[in-house]
Parts: C-alpha cells; sequence; structure tokens
C-alpha cells in the first residue's frame, strides 16, 4: 500500500512481543558509490524490572540460597548416620567374613551319581570314603548361586570403602575350583572385580558432598616373582611380559603393606578402569588344565585407592 511519504513501513514481531519497526528509505546514499540505499536500523523495546520486583527476585534468590545450605547441611548428618549404621552393621556381620562357593560339576568329571557336598545356607557337609565332614560358613553358595548373588553380598564393603575404610576381598581355593569365575567372570557374567568397578564410580557420580579420585595398580606373583601388569611396554614387543626387579616390598609405620616401584595409574571414570583392568588381564601367566585350559597359574593383586 502506498505511503504519501515515500516510505513504506514494515512491522515485524520482536522477541518481546513489542513490534519493530522497519523504514527502509527510498532515497540514495550520498556516501554510497553504486547507489545502494542506507542500512536500515532496527529499535526494540528493553524491558526494565521495576525496583520493586528486584527486591522481590533478591529476596527469593537469597531464601533458596539459605535453604540450600540447610539441605547440605542434613544431607552430611545423613551420610554421618549412614556410615555409623554401615559400620554397626559390618560389626555385627564380622570384620572378616568367610564365603563359601560350591562349583558345578563339569562335564568330563565322573562324580555324577551322588554329590560329594552337600549344602546348607551356612554350612556344608564334605562326603569322602564313607567319612563326612562338616564346615560352617557366614555364607555358603550352592551350585545355582549366579554371578550377581555373589556380588550382592560384597556390595556394602564398597559404600565403606567410600567413606574412608580400608577393603580387602579375595578368593582362596585349589586349582580349578572357580577363583578366577567369580572374581574376573566373563564379558556375559561378570564377576566381583567389574561389578565392583562400575559400582564404585556409580556411587562417586551420585555423591555430591564429596569429590573422589582413583587410582589402580595390578601385580602378579608368579613363581616367586613379581609382575607388574600394568608397567610400559617396550615399543617392539607390546605383548611382552614384564618382571619388574625392582619392586620391593614394604611395610609401612601403619603396618600396610606396599609395593615400592609398583605402577600407578590415575582413572577417571568405569571405562577408563575397564580398559586397564582389561590390559592387565591379558598379561597373566595362564597354562592348560584337566578342568581349564586357560587357568591362572599365579596370584593377582588388583589395588584400587
Amino acid at each position: 500500500m502506498p505511503v504519501p511519504n515515500g516510505e513504506e513501513q514494515i512491522l515485524l514481531p520482536s522477541e518481546s512481543g513489542s513490534e519493530v519497526s522497519k523504514s527502509p528509505s527510498l532515497d540514495l546514499n550520498p556516501d554510497s558509490v553504486d547507489g545502494s540505499p542506507p542500512v536500515s536500523t532496527v529499535y526494540t523495546d528493553v524491558g526494565v524490572v521495576p525496583e520493586h520486583d528486584k527486591n522481590e527476585l533478591e529476596h527469593l534468590i537469597s531464601n533458596l540460597e539459605r535453604e540450600i545450605e540447610e539441605l547440605r547441611v542434613k544431607q552430611k548428618k545423613l551420610d554421618k548416620k549412614r556410615r555409623e549404621a554401615l559400620s554397626k552393621i559390618l560389626d555385627i556381620k564380622g570384620s572378616i567374613r568367610v564365603f563359601c562357593r560350591i562349583r558345578p560339576n563339569l562335564v568330563i568329571e565322573k562324580r555324577r551319581i551322588s554329590e560329594p557336598v552337600s549344602a546348607e545356607p551356612e554350612k556344608i557337609r564334605v562326603k569322602l570314603g564313607g567319612a563326612r565332614k562338616d564346615f560352617e560358613f557366614d555364607k555358603v553358595f550352592t551350585q545355582e548361586a549366579s554371578q550377581e548373588s555373589v556380588f550382592v553380598e560384597v556390595e556394602p564393603i564398597l559404600r565403606s570403602a567410600m567413606d574412608g575404610h580400608n577393603v580387602c576381598v579375595f578368593a582362596y581355593g585349589q586349582t580349578g575350583t572357580g577363583k578366577t569365575f567369580t572374581m574376573d567372570g566373563t564379558n556375559e557374567l561378570p564377576g566381583i572385580i567389574p561389578r565392583a568397578l562400575e559400582e564404585l564410580f556409580r556411587q562417586a557420580s551420585l555423591d555430591n558432598s564429596s569429590s573422589f579420585t582413583f587410582s589402580m595398580s595390578m601385580l602378579e606373583v608368579y613363581m616367586g616373582n613379581l609382575r607388574d601388569l600394568l608397567a610400559p611396554r617396550p615399543s617392539g614387543r607390546p605383548h611382552e611380559h614384564m618382571t619388574k626387579c625392582n619392586l620391593n616390598i614394604q611395610t609401612d609405620p601403619k603396618g600396610l603393606v606396599e609395593i615400592e616401584g609398583l605402577s600407578e595409574v590415575q582413572i577417571s571414570d568405569y571405562a577408563k578402569a575397564k580398559w586397564w583392568y582389561t590390559k592387565g588381564r591379558r598379561f597373566r601367566s595362564t597354562s592348560w588344565t584337566n578342568v581349564n585350559e586357560a587357568s591362572s597359574r599365579s596370584h593377582c593383586f588388583i589395588y584400587l585407592a
């Protein structure tokens, strides 16, 4: 629609909902060489917060900050009570707990007619040569026990470790009894160690009241030699076993055992921890047995701090 003054008024909506007036001039730009029209100017309304509303907002922010601080104090008190309750539970169960896991019979084994072992929730009975003997434990896992059910009994001490206590889990038994399967497991059925690594980082991510840093070391004891499973390999021989002769077993003034010269790698998340853990496992010493063609032939220690 023509306008008497020769200008066309174009109304554009602004982000604040008010209209924006854009008036391109039809006059030629005297400073322009090619006679192009001048650059148009866009005017918008700037909202100004009234003093009353500003004071109200500042009051609300102050209240929220105070409530957040009160919640942080409550969280610290609840964390303290939780730690005390967990310590009492662990004391009741015992600071040292001994579990027994019964391995299922393998196909190659001939003892399939009679069961040499009978199990109860906290006791097993071993039959051999007409004699029988009972053994008591804090808990007995039958042949049907899953990897997850075993980890459930170990999980509480992980929270205790996050609270600053030293904890230890180890498997003991003769060759072929399933120690490696219980601790390491498989890709489809992970054992205690990979599950513990994942749970530790999960708990660390949920705890907003504390900051955690993790480091890992892996040591193998094989035929009297100490092997650093995370030590850097020679560039030309990445799969060669490394036997670091400068590893020394020492005891600090608090009675804790330390391995001088042992590699310690920083891990920032579960993916990194799993990568280092898998790398260390590849260098373990294994050999064939009647029960397992890749049986571990050494003692492996994984230290997480």
